[in-house]
């Protein structure tokens, strides 16, 4: 039977990777968002964990029926139809909605109908996971 032990490890000493904030605020007040267009507005690098994201609406658009869309290819992955027209915000809109990422892509911003002209705060909490090679511990077996 084989013994594995993990190397980089003391106790009482953190380990692992760390997490962090991006964020844009986006303000739409010039230049509106239409139904025909996708705002890119966090870059993901590949190897990177998305814990949690999320939009929060900061300016009220006053075009009713306004909702806002926010994920990568799946177009509404961490945030589905938010209204717009009031002020409040919405984070992973499935539960445990977290994704890593092995390539890099963007998370968009899209309005589903009618045209926003608010301000509206994009973020997501991250963590770089590098890759299998650069893993802070690793275990052998002797």
């Amino acid at each position: 039977m084989a013994t594995l032990s993990v190397t980089n490890a003391v106790a009482g000493v953190p380990v692992g990777r760390k997490l962090q904030v991006i964020e844009v605020m986006a303000d739409f007040s010039t230049t509106n968002l239409t139904t025909a267009d996708t705002f890119q507005a966090l870059t993901i690098p590949a190897n990177t964990l998305v814990v949690a994201a999320g939009v929060e609406v900061v300016t009220v658009t006053a075009n009713a029926g306004c909702v806002l869309d926010m994920g990568d290819s799946d177009d509404d992955l961490y945030v589905a139809a938010l209204d717009a027209t009031t002020a409040g915000h919405e984070i992973n809109n499935a539960a445990g909605t977290m994704k890593l990422y092995t390539a890099a892509d963007t998370i968009d911003l899209t309005v589903d109908t009618a045209t926003f002209d608010g301000k509206a705060r994009v973020f997501a909490v991250i963590c770089d996971m590098g890759s299998g090679e650069t893993a802070i511990s690793s275990f052998t077996s002797a």
